[in-house]
């Protein structure tokens, strides 16, 4: 008799640690990475702070990325109140995570900026001379790579032609 409710126990404590073991997976399935990110998605997505993640910075307003196609920054809308106003500060890949969570299908996703407030007022503001500047910097540095992202057929673009510039029309 013994013996049967001691494997009576041993089958119910395995059990529930494989259904607890699998609501974890579940759970980190849905944090999990979800290999193809959707700029609408991030775009207008909550900026937070990583040591406070309920004290909100703002929100994305743009993605930068470099010649190879990757995120260099995120331009993040912050100090405003309520979304108006504040400053477009740049914020490079270094200083930013994010953290994604899928529920069945919606996708929600928040950068967590690793910056104190103090740090985030000497990011650089996000302009047309910043990034004219910031373009040529990165150009004599290493020079534009083969294959470079290019929008429209090169014949189509004059040298010097540069769409950010519609951004701060």
């Amino acid at each position: 008799m013994q013996k049967r409710l001691l494997t009576i126990a041993i089958a119910a404590v395995t059990g529930s640690l494989a259904f607890g073991t699998q609501a974890v997976a579940q759970e980190d399935d849905a944090k999990a990475a979800q290999g193809l990110y959707s700029t609408d998605d991030i775009i207008g997505a909550e900026v937070y702070h990583v040591d406070d993640s309920d004290e909100e910075v703002g929100s994305v307003e743009n993605l930068l990325l470099d010649d190879e196609g990757k995120v260099s920054a995120v331009v993040v809308n912050a100090g405003g109140l309520w979304g108006i106003g504040g400053d477009e500060v740049v914020v490079d890949v270094e200083h930013f995570s994010m953290e994604t969570e899928r529920d069945d299908d919606e996708v929600t996703h928040r950068i967590m900026v690793d910056a104190s407030e103090d740090e985030l007022e000497d990011f650089p503001e996000y302009d047309g001379e910043w990034f004219d500047e910031e373009r040529n910097r990165r150009l004599d540095e290493g020079g534009a790579s083969e294959g470079a992202w290019t929008t429209g057929a090169a014949s189509d673009r004059d040298e010097g032609d540069s769409d950010i510039e519609d951004d701060f029309e």
